[in-house]
């Protein structure tokens, strides 16, 4: 009965997270971007509420998502334990590379160096700031690496260990395939020069994806839910 108790728990709160994820996920995608047409423009960002909002967002978005995934890997570690250890893996790389890209934005970037640029009467100091501002558009994009290949990795995995399943399960794991391959090839053509691929993965991101990404992400709470004690899945 404890156990039971304790993978309902697991698996409730995981739905929530995925429902949070999907929320996340929507606001990153349609909230708007405040423009900034010059050096000048960026730094004062850091005073942009809409822009600090997003970046926030950002912050908690890996976090409620890789809980939402860790309940799929309770429930499907038993019967695919390869692809699940393995989409595990990669996912904790995506989230905690996204969570530590986010620190840097959040607390480096805005925190200390766009204020200081913007605030400095130092002509040396200014330049100082101008070149870690500038450097952390390297930093960040170095972790945006590993986001897109952690989270096209860990997506694959994930749908191929739930594919197999009922409808519902079926569905999400081929969305999960189709999210991990977009992934990998956006790595692919910024990374690996396959520049061929940009119209494709253009047209996904543009018209696909922001509808996609949040319904899968409904589609795993709901299924999470429908998991409830269901004994022959505990672990």
């Amino acid at each position: 009965m404890g156990n039971n108790k304790s993978y309902n728990n697991i698996t409730k709160f995981a739905a929530l997270c995925s429902v949070m994820g999907a929320i996340t996920t929507m606001l990153l995608i349609f909230l708007p971007n405040p423009v900034a047409v010059d050096f000048e423009a960026q730094a004062a960002l850091h005073d942009n509420a809409l822009y600090m909002t997003k970046m926030w967002i950002l912050f908690v978005h890996p976090q409620v998502n890789l809980i939402a995934s860790l309940g799929l890997a309770v429930i499907l570690i038993r019967k695919h334990p390869l692809k699940t250890v393995l989409g595990t893996l990669f996912l904790c790389v995506w989230a905690y590379t996204e969570i530590s890209q986010q620190a840097l934005i959040i607390d480096a970037l805005n925190g200390f160096w766009r204020p200081g640029f913007l605030g400095s009467e130092d002509d040396s100091r200014r330049v100082l700031y101008r070149t870690l501002i500038e450097g952390a558009g390297a930093l960040s994009d170095s972790k945006y690496f590993l986001v897109i290949y952690g989270f096209g990795l860990g997506s694959l995995f994930f749908g191929l260990a739930i594919k197999n399943t009922e409808k519902l399960g079926k569905w999400i794991g081929y969305s999960l395939i189709f999210i991990g391959f977009l992934s990998l090839s956006s790595f692919a053509r910024y990374y690996l020069g396959l520049g061929f691929l940009t119209p494709a993965v253009d047209f996904c991101y543009t018209w696909i994806y922001p509808y996609l990404q949040p319904s899968v992400r409904i589609a795993i709470a709901i299924w999470l839910f429908k998991q409830l004690d269901t004994k022959d899945k505990l672990l």
